[in-house]
């Protein structure tokens, strides 16, 4: 008797189940949370990412003494749904921030993966190996992984906004009423990640010149969360000031722009060109992307915060028009098949180097925002026990009402590591790649007398003295009488 099923049968049915929207919806969910997961498991006791321990950590550690509606209303202009969700984990779990981040950033890539997929063929109407080499080029790219190490709420909100944005072109009459429930839950998981979906179904309307009432109605609730989340100053920065943020100068910001470019996108640039057509709805989006991304070259002292944030975000378009070009060169018949699969598998080992830190040609071009791989944190591994030791000194030896300056990378290892951080010391941020001047200035004139700072040991910053070092971290004191700036 002949078996139902050979060994040789299931490539076959692996691959029809796979050209089924739910087989590939699967498969992406699986890829992304594997390729996000592998950093995690590779570094165990700490979560990877920047933010993760800069921004995410610390507040998440303070949970077991707030209520949900506490974690609302603090977090509510930062986008309070991603810290909501995380305070039912913990509630529910018990388990430490560390480890809920560690488990929450790969579903959330995998989650992206699928509402991209989905966008794909509802949202813009493509066939199936289009939408799927598209989906495969995005889960591997560069800044996609960059945004998924540690952009947690931005990868909850992009997920909302392509759910969103796959409803533009059907004809269920649920279609904006469920456009309008995905606006709101992407604008309380990222502000500004909400605002590429209000200009995109707006901007689709207008060129499409119809719907524009009605998307804009649909709209109305999620403006009205974003009109009061909002901080009016942050829709605005001054890049070459001496504020907390000002970056080195206008000529770095220039070129760390074109750096965070190349590294992103340099090998999938040959293709986007190839495949750039007009699109009604991606050509609100791109318009809005590079405006954000390139405001601070045109007006450096009245520029759209965060250049870098916007210029990673192209990386959804571009992997689209990429996926276009290899259409216009003919790669996705069956005749190219091999260079349609030798080109994606370039892609695809470029991303698992960069996931696994195996390989990655990242740190080629220094830059401000992506990291040279997955497998690290804001400072090096070797360096958290050194940081450790200073705080730990610092607590026991700071006067009361001291303030420590901390620049971006080391500021959430002072929150979480400092017993007396805000207490009776006051931890003062400065943004990364910035000097400390301008978060001096802010505590100067606030009259703290005892002013300290956590840097690297091998600094040498005028008016500050090292007064404690653990290998290559140390503790500087600010001398007031010596020091001008």
């Amino acid at each position: 008797m002949k078996p139902l099923l050979t060994f040789s049968d299931i490539p076959s049915l692996l691959f029809d189940l796979l050209k089924q929207d739910k087989g590939s919806c699967l498969f992406f969910f699986l890829v992304g949370l594997i390729l996000r997961g592998i950093p995690e498991l590779v570094i165990a006791q700490y979560p990877v990412g920047y933010e993760t321990i800069t921004w995410y950590a610390p507040v998440i550690t303070r949970f077991q003494e707030m209520s949900v509606f506490d974690v609302f209303a603090q977090t509510f202009r930062a986008g309070p749904l991603f810290y909501v969700m995380i305070w039912f984990g913990a509630a529910f779990s018990g388990a430490h921030a560390f480890l809920l981040l560690k488990v929450v950033a790969p579903l959330l890539y995998g989650c992206l993966a699928v509402s991209f997929f989905v966008f794909l063929r509802r949202g813009l109407r493509f066939e199936w190996k289009m939408a799927f080499t598209a989906s495969l080029l995005l889960v591997f790219q560069v800044a996609a992984l960059r945004l998924a190490w540690d952009r947690l709420r931005n990868i909850l909100g992009l997920t909302f906004v392509f759910a969103a944005l796959a409803m533009l072109k059907s004809n269920s009459r649920f279609k904006w009423p469920l456009v309008a429930g995905f606006a709101v839950l992407a604008v309380l998981s990222r502000d500004y990640v909400a605002l590429i979906l209000f200009v995109t179904v707006l901007g689709f309307a207008f060129l499409e010149n119809k719907g524009r009432l009605i998307s804009l109605i649909s709209l109305t609730p999620a403006f009205a969360i974003f009109a009061v989340m909002v901080y009016p100053a942050e829709l605005w920065l001054d890049y070459v000031s001496t504020g907390l943020y000002a970056s080195a100068s206008y000529l770095w910001t220039v070129q760390d722009i074109l750096s965070i470019f190349a590294v992103c996108y340099l090998p999938l640039l040959p293709f986007v060109l190839k495949g750039f057509r007009r699109d009604h709805v991606l050509d609100p989006m791109v318009g809005l992307l590079l405006f954000g991304s390139l405001s601070v070259v045109v007006s450096p002292r009245f520029a759209v915060p965060g250049y870098q944030r916007w210029l990673v975000l192209l990386v959804f378009p571009f992997s689209i028009y990429a996926a276009r070009g290899f259409e216009r060169s003919r790669f996705l018949n069956k005749n190219n098949a091999k260079m349609l699969k030798a080109i994606v598998l370039v892609f695809i080992l470029i991303g698992l180097g960069y996931s696994t830190g195996a390989f990655s040609y990242v740190g080629m071009l220094p830059n401000s925002y992506i990291a040279v791989n997955l497998v690290q944190s804001s400072i090096a591994w070797n360096q958290v026990d050194d940081v450790k030791d200073v705080l730990r000194w610092l607590d026991e030896n700071a006067p009361t009402n001291s303030s420590v300056l901390a620049e971006e990378r080391f500021y959430g290892w002072t929150l979480i590591y400092l017993k007396r951080a805000n207490g009776d010391v006051e931890i003062v941020p400065y943004g990364a790649a910035s000097p400390p001047w301008g978060a001096l200035k802010q505590v100067l004139d606030d009259g703290f007398r005892w002013i300290y700072l956590i840097w690297y040991s091998d600094s040498n910053l005028e008016g500050f003295e090292t007064i404690y070092s653990q290998n290559s971290v140390s503790i500087f004191q600010y001398e007031q009488q010596t020091a001008s700036f």
